[in-house]
Parts: C-alpha cells; sequence; structure tokens
C-alpha cells in the first residue's frame, strides 16, 4: 500500500480541464487499488469541500487549514488545534490598533469567533504592507504564519502540515511510506519530512530541499504505482 498526501490548488487541483480530469480519475483509480490519498490544504473545510463535490474528487483524509483540521473520509472531524486564546487577543488587538481586517476561522465556519478559531485570515490589500504585519505579529507571538497569494495566514505554532501527516501516521490513518506533493511555502515541512516531489512551477522557498520537479499529478501517480 501506498500513500501519497497532496496539496490541492495548483497541484491536484489546476487550471488546465484535462489534466483537472485525469488527476481526478487517477487519483480515484488509485484509492480504490488499496492505497490512501491525502488531500492536504491551506483551505477551511466549508471551502474545500464545496470544490471537492463539485468535481466529485476522492479520498481517504482531508487536512485542512494546514493541519489545524483534519477529517477521515467521512468528513468527521479526527483532529483540531485550536488557536490559544491569549495569543489570540493580543494579534486581535495589534490588528484593530492598526485597522487590519481579519477573519476568525474555525472547523467548519469561516467567520466565526475568537473562541473556536483555529486561524486568522488576512485578506491582502494592494496598499498593505503584508510582510511586516506579519512580521510584527511573529514578534508579538509564536505563531506559524506566512503569506500566500492573497493572504496573511495565522495559525498555532504546532500547526503544518507535516505535523499533521505525523498525527495520521501515529493514529494509524497512514502507514510509513508517505509521499508528499506540494507546491508553496506552506508545503516546506512536510516536503521536508518526507520523501516528495514538487510541481515544476513551485514556489521559490522550496528550492533548496532539492526534490525531483513534476509535470502533473496524474502522471507522477502513474509512474510510481
Amino acid at each position: 500500500m501506498k500513500t501519497i498526501a497532496s496539496d490541492f490548488d495548483n497541484t491536484l487541483y489546476v487550471k488546465n480541464k484535462s489534466d483537472l480530469e485525469k488527476n481526478i480519475e487517477v487519483v480515484k483509480t488509485f484509492i480504490q487499488k488499496g492505497n490512501k490519498f491525502i488531500i492536504i490544504t491551506g483551505r477551511s473545510f466549508s471551502n474545500i469541500s464545496k470544490v471537492i463535490k463539485e468535481n466529485n474528487i476522492s479520498y481517504s483524509c482531508l487536512v485542512c487549514q494546514d493541519g489545524a483540521n483534519i477529517f477521515d473520509e467521512n468528513n468527521n472531524c479526527i483532529h483540531s488545534t485550536i488557536l490559544n486564546r491569549d495569543k489570540a487577543l493580543i494579534m486581535q488587538e495589534y490588528l484593530k490598533k492598526n485597522n487590519v481586517l481579519f477573519t476568525y476561522e474555525s472547523a467548519f465556519n469561516d467567520d466565526d469567533t475568537i473562541d473556536n478559531a483555529v486561524k486568522i485570515t488576512i485578506d491582502i490589500t494592494p496598499e498593505m504592507d503584508a510582510k511586516k504585519i506579519l512580521s510584527d505579529i511573529k514578534n508579538l507571538v509564536s505563531i506559524y504564519g506566512y503569506l500566500s497569494s492573497s493572504h496573511i495566514n495565522i495559525l498555532d505554532s504546532t500547526v503544518n502540515k507535516g505535523n499533521a501527516l505525523e498525527f495520521l501516521k501515529q493514529n494509524n490513518y497512514i502507514d510509513d511510506n508517505i509521499i508528499v506533493i506540494g507546491d508553496d511555502i506552506n508545503d516546506y515541512e512536510m516536503l521536508k519530512k518526507y520523501n516528495g516531489v514538487v510541481m515544476k512551477k513551485h514556489d521559490s522557498t522550496l528550492n533548496n530541499l532539492h526534490k525531483e520537479e513534476i509535470e502533473s499529478v496524474h502522471q507522477y501517480i502513474n509512474k510510481i504505482r
């Protein structure tokens, strides 16, 4: 049995319609043959589940919000890491003081309260110095945070995709034979920790990992299965 853990956007879920359809079909066959396929994403459950349903995408486990929430194949939440309330209050004070709009994400709600929050999301605007805001927050409290194309993403310091896979392994959802596929900065920890490959078009942060580059998920799975 093999286990593949794949990032979602621009990795499994791509803009090219032909590649997307092939990815979906190959993943379905891969699982039917007794293997496991983990979707591991920065998206929330409510956000990604709509896309998954619309495209009939199969998976064995679904890791959302970079590992803050983990779901089994029946969409039961099997693990959740809530933001530390004291840290969240400090960040909230800083953001409000600097007139930065933000939302709290919970396991099932993209706009929740501080008590249920696993993640703080900030939409990046043209006038915003996103790097400074993230740097300021990291100087205030210990968190896991990164910049994506359109958001500042803030989670508990213990959360990342590599740790999410470790949880699944320790709780016998997957075995040691893990291959990971990613393309962006939030894939760094899992690519560093496990055997894996990167998409040909990937964030330069991943270059120092010296991973094999691939054209598509479907081509790679067909190559190794």
